[in-house]
């Protein structure tokens, strides 16, 4: 640490990545600026859950709310969070608290609730998170203490058949570390380290949200310890906070002198799922080239794997491909014992190494001819849902090979809409109808529907279990699904390994030399832009979006049958 270029930061930085941090401070050092709160603060929630406990708050308990959300400059919401701690607020919400630059913390807690009614008041920090956070007790396990919104406090709080969700929501225990500690050198805490967490779970009797309250001088944090005689230990939330803090702390106090003293940062970077929606990523890829962590997508290495690698100078991905993976083992299982299947996972990373080196996506596992059915008639089918998994796009490519000049033909059955189960229902039953009636129309012709995955077969039995609404189309293609229907992913699965994988975009393309139309073809994005086909503000707007979306889906069925006619030209 400088004392020109003081910094703090907040109750994110301590489960996020420490390279982060880094860069934040590396770069305000460079402009030789301090750090102020404001500039590290870059997780904040915004989301309707939060605003709808903050109203049920206001609503429900009037004068003993003290709202800070409408002040804008950082100094006057402290000021103000400190002048409602003083006179003893029952529930503050949106509280900046005092930076402590000595222990270099800054925050703001959703919320801060009163914890006794003493003449000295003290707090406990809260949280607001846009998840559920509990689960139902399993018989024989401890019940989880709550309270709810209508009385929020710890006083007001009951043992009741829930657990914390602590594997998903350790993190969230931290930050309340965090927050509890800045409330400490406030003066503002409460002797007893509690903190309460608000996730989307609710009482069923008043309909108002849980609050649910953690001892964070419990043993609750699992972590992985080299110096356990078992890979994994617990940890209070206090104790393994203070140990995140401090490596960060180190890491920023680096980067501040890093520049002047020529010293090496301390932090370097691994790619992780969490780089791809971080600002900073371009420069940690610059640095990254074609590191292990970049290269191989599909079943990854975790960052301590990683870091494991490179204690063994396994840097790049010719680095991996050319190790000697039994030799290694010995002195890496030891270190990654966190991981199960460690030794296996390591196999595959070389593997794809290798491949990767090579310049080879997609290997061959077997030798000779691939035997697949065939019928006059083919039919590939692929369906698009939305983000809430409606159904709302049926996508059928006819073959008729019995015409060897013709082309296949794409039928769309869709509704661009807003669905209901009903009106979800309805279209599977249209869909079923048409595909039934085809068929029908073909008389003895022989017809096999392919397609990729079983989640086209698992929606249509689904559909058809509902047997009160469901059509006779939809129970007889139920049925025609175990006689008629080919699963093209197991023939795959059998007989190649795949460095990405073996989705039907990365096959298709790798082995079959298909291109999708869209640039960016992919399942998630459809549902991005079935939204906007919905939703967006004009009609050419919703037609050109809607076009989009059909011409990717009958590219994935394209997709298919390219596929199929390229497995039977192996030989």
């Amino acid at each position: 640490m400088t004392t020109e270029s003081p910094f703090a930061l907040d109750q994110y930085a301590c489960v996020s990545c420490p390279v982060k941090t880094q860069n934040w401070l590396k770069t305000y050092a460079v402009d030789a600026q301090p750090i102020d709160s404001h500039l590290v603060e870059t997780f904040r929630e915004v989301s309707s859950h939060r605003a709808n406990v903050a109203a049920t708050l206001i609503t429900r308990h009037g004068k003993n709310v003290r709202d800070l959300s409408s002040i804008t400059e950082i100094d006057e919401q402290v000021t103000a969070c400190v002048e409602a701690m003083t006179q003893g607020v029952p529930i503050i919400l949106n509280a900046q608290l005092p930076v402590d630059w000595e222990n270099h913390r800054c925050g703001i807690a959703d919320v801060l609730l009163r914890a006794d009614d003493s003449d000295n008041p003290k707090y406990y920090p809260g949280i607001i998170k846009d998840s559920n956070v509990l689960s139902t007790s399993v018989q024989g396990h401890s019940h989880q203490l709550l309270s709810t919104l209508v009385k929020p406090f710890l006083h007001d709080a009951e043992n009741q058949k829930y657990q914390f969700r602590f594997e998903s929501h350790s993190s969230d225990l931290l930050q309340l570390a965090h927050l509890w500690f800045l409330l400490r050198s406030a003066g503002f805490a409460a002797e007893d380290p509690w903190g309460a967490i608000i996730g989307t779970d609710f009482e069923d009797v008043n309909r108002c949200c849980f609050v649910s309250w953690m001892n964070l001088q419990d043993k609750l944090v699992r972590a992985f310890s080299y110096t356990s005689a078992h890979a994994w230990r617990k940890y209070t939330p206090l104790s393994r906070y203070q140990h995140e803090h401090r490596f960060r702390v180190r890491v920023g106090s680096r980067a501040l002198q890093a520049e002047e003293a020529g010293l090496p940062l301390v932090a370097s970077p691994v790619h992780v799922p969490e780089c791809d929606m971080c600002e900073w990523w371009p420069e940690c890829q610059a640095q990254l080239g074609d590191d292990v962590s970049v290269m191989i997508e599909r079943s990854p290495l975790d960052a301590r794997e990683i870091m494991t690698l490179r204690s063994f100078g396994i840097l790049t991905i010719t680095d991996l491909a050319s190790s000697d993976v039994d030799a290694l083992l010995p002195q890496y299982l030891p270190k990654v014992a966190h991981r199960s299947g460690a030794d296996t996972r390591l196999r595959l990373a070389a593997r794809r190494g290798r491949l990767i080196a090579a310049g080879i996506h997609l290997e061959r596992l077997t030798t000779g001819a691939i035997e697949l059915p065939s019928a006059p008639v083919e039919i590939d089918i692929d369906i698009e849902t939305s983000s809430n998994n409606r159904v709302y796009l049926w996508g059928f490519l006819v073959d008729d090979r019995r015409l060897p000049d013709s082309e296949p033909v794409y039928y769309p059955i869709h509704r661009f809409a807003s669905l209901t189960q009903a009106r979800e229902l309805e279209l599977a039953e249209e869909a079923a109808t048409w595909l039934m009636e085809k068929i029908q129309d073909l008389g003895e012709t022989e017809v096999l529907v392919w397609h990729y995955s079983n989640y086209e077969i698992s929606t249509l039995r689904r559909f058809a279990s509902f047997r009160r609404q469901a059509s006779p189309a939809l129970s007889w293609l139920s049925k025609f699904t175990s006689t008629n229907f080919v699963d093209l992913l197991p023939v795959v699965k059998r007989n190649f390994f795949g460095v990405d994988g073996l989705g039907l975009k990365a096959v298709a393309t790798e082995g079959a030399g298909f291109s999708w139309r869209d640039p960016e073809p992919s399942g998630l994005n459809s549902q991005f832009w079935f939204s906007d086909a919905i939703h967006a503000d004009n009609a050419k707007q919703r037609q050109a979006i809607t076009t989009r979306i059909l011409e990717y889906n009958e590219d994935d069925t394209r997709a298919t049958r390219a596929l199929r006619q390229w497995l039977r030209s192996l030989d």
